[in-house]
């Protein structure tokens, strides 16, 4: 299914989830397995502010998926040595 806009002007896939969220998440994942990694509340709150992704509607996901999703991510990178 092709993707829609959403009320905020933003890409939202087939399932209503903004595309951006998966790289968000991504990306802190990322940020945090840096040694000298900041707190998570800080990275995601950098990650929302560089990305502008709307912050109300991303900690919902997290809320709602991240925790899950973000802890793949992390297992991943540490089983991959990255």
């Amino acid at each position: 299914m092709a993707g829609r806009v959403d009320g905020a002007g933003g890409k939202v896939e087939g399932d209503g989830v903004d595309p951006a969220f998966h790289r968000a998440i991504l990306k802190i994942a990322l940020e945090l397995r840096k040694p000298q990694a900041r707190s998570y509340d800080a990275v995601v709150e950098e990650t929302i502010r560089v990305m502008r992704i709307d912050p109300q509607a991303f900690r919902r996901y997290l809320g709602e998926n991240g925790a899950r999703n973000m802890s793949l991510l992390l297992a991943t990178a540490r089983a991959a040595g990255l």
